[in-house]
Order: structure tokens, then sequence, then C-alpha cells
């Protein structure tokens, strides 16, 4: 994972020892927590969620990875408006899957993944 911060004239500048360590393969699909705390990214190819601090000026600590269970394909994430509960698709199981959130700590709720309707293949999620 890496951070950046970008200019007026639109220079990106690494910060710190970007970039940061995450055992997860494939990060995309970046969720910052609604305080600017904690981000998160989905792990495509190895179906995880790592999990970072973001410090002072923007640095990254890293806590953790999380697995999806039947993650397969996992895509977007997005938290709710409380920030309670992160929401990841998982398109290759054609489900999605709910965590709630603790800080910078995730835990797979008992009744995720929910399946979608016979033929929805969701690949994008919005939370209101």
């Amino acid at each position: 994972m890496s951070a950046y911060t970008d200019a007026a004239d639109g220079t990106l500048t690494p910060i710190g020892a970007s970039p940061f360590a995450n055992v997860g393969v494939a990060s995309c699909w970046v969720e910052i927590s609604h305080d600017g705390r904690y981000l998160f990214t989905v792990d495509t190819a190895s179906s995880t969620i790592a999990s970072y601090s973001i410090g002072d000026g923007g640095t990254l600590i890293a806590i953790g990875n999380t697995a999806i269970k039947n993650g397969k394909g996992a895509e977007d994430a997005r938290l709710s408006p409380d920030g309670s509960s992160l929401w990841v698709v998982s398109s290759g199981a054609d489900a999605v899957n709910a965590f709630s959130v603790n800080g910078g700590t995730l835990t797979e709720l008992a009744s995720s993944p929910t399946a979608e309707p016979a033929g929805a293949t969701p690949s994008g999620i919005v939370v209101t």
C-alpha cells in the first residue's frame, strides 16, 4: 500500500516509507474511516482485508489482515454511514460480506456472507 501527498500542481510525493507492508495480494478498493484514523484495503487475490492506522503526516501502520469468508473475487468495500460496519462485495461468490468495525479491527459477522439473488453478479457497492 502506498500513500502520497498531493501538491496544487498535481505532483505526488511518497509519504514516509511508502510503500507500506501488506501480506495480502492485489490490494485494491481503499476505504478510509470517517474519522480519518484507519484505512482498509481489499486484497482481491488473497481474499483478505488489510487494516492500517493512519499516523501523523499520513504514514500507515499495519494492523493486520482479516480473512473474508468465501471471499472469491473480493472487490469493492464501503463503510456504513456511522462507520460501525464494513461491507465487501465478493463478486466471485455472488455475495456481500459484512464486518463489524472497532477502530482498525474487523470481525466478520456470523450472518456473513449474504448471498445475492439468483442471477445477480455484484461488482460494486453503495451503503446508505
